[in-house]
């Protein structure tokens, strides 16, 4: 590597749609790990307030109206001075090593994604969007490649980013970004001693409108490659996502041994979730078909 462990530079990017407690709660978990090689980027849709601004003043803010947190990550890449850049969220509160292990995990990878567990106080419906996103990520795993890293805690050699800077253009996009990387011959390594946990979620209403925006551009993304046969095929199968998709959450969570209470105490949140995600990809197959 270009530099030694203790040397190197890592730029945290922060997409925020969230609420400002949660962005609080994330920067509360960062400010202790900083140095003066560590970067600070919290892009967001709309502008935080003063005092938060005012109480994490080693933080740079930027405003983007309307922007999806892929387009905020990309832009955040985009003005990163570290060697590492790094990916989060505002809901998630990183481990009291997270920036340690980041360093100490990249110096033998180019590209890193981490564990996501829950942190306390979660009510159904933030336990509902959990499982959904992230009981894949759940501990326990073994570390291992794995295409599909958690664009919520993943760290990238900056350089290799550039690399792949045309399939950033319209934000980083984990369907999209990691098999580029992958082309490149970059592993991307899943490792459970990288730690996010996740706070409360906005609530129903803003988490089921991320879905829909979410899973129609995936539905575009996937699209474009298909032919009209296979789009139609996506549009008339929808009907069973939802429920194939509430299945292999339930067979991760079981497996896993962990929160199985919890998910099935969830479950019709967990399912209307899906089918919000299975119609938008549906809508996406269907733009695609139009063109």
């Amino acid at each position: 590597m270009s530099t030694s462990l203790a040397d190197q530079t890592v730029t945290v990017v922060i997409g925020s749609n969230a609420p400002p407690e949660r962005l609080a709660a994330c920067l509360e978990a960062l400010e202790p790990q900083r140095d003066d090689r560590v970067e600070v980027l919290v892009h967001e849709s709309e502008a935080s307030p003063p005092e938060l601004r005012a109480r994490f003043p080693w933080a740079t803010f930027t405003v983007s109206p309307g922007a999806l947190v892929p387009e905020h990550w990309r832009d955040g890449f985009r003005a990163a001075t570290g060697e590492i850049v790094a990916f989060t969220i505002a809901p998630m509160i990183p481990a009291p090593d997270w920036i340690v292990q980041i360093r100490l995990l990249m110096d033998e990878h180019e590209a890193l994604g981490g564990a996501i567990d829950p942190a306390a106080s979660l009510r159904l419906v933030d336990w509902a969007e959990y499982f959904c996103r992230y009981a894949r990520d759940m501990r326990p795993f073994t570390a291992r490649s794995n295409p599909d890293l958690p664009g919520d805690n993943v760290a990238f050699r900056k350089a290799r980013l550039e690399e792949i800077g045309e399939a950033l253009a319209t934000g980083y996009w984990e369907p999209v970004a990691h098999p580029e990387l992958e082309r490149r011959g970059v592993e991307l390594w899943h490792s459970p001693e990288l730690v996010v946990r996740m706070g409360r979620s906005a609530g129903f209403a803003a988490f089921a409108r991320q879905r829909l925006e979410h899973g129609r551009r995936y539905g575009h993304q996937r699209g474009e490659h298909f032919t009209p046969a296979r789009n139609a095929v996506g549009i008339l199968a929808s009907p069973a996502v939802p429920f194939l998709m509430t299945l292999r959450v339930l067979r991760q969570v079981f497996a896993k041994g962990r929160y199985r209470g919890r998910a099935v105490a969830a479950l019709p949140t967990i399912v209307a979730y899906n089918a919000v995600w299975a119609y938008a990809e549906a809508r996406g197959h269907l733009d695609m078909l139009r063109r």
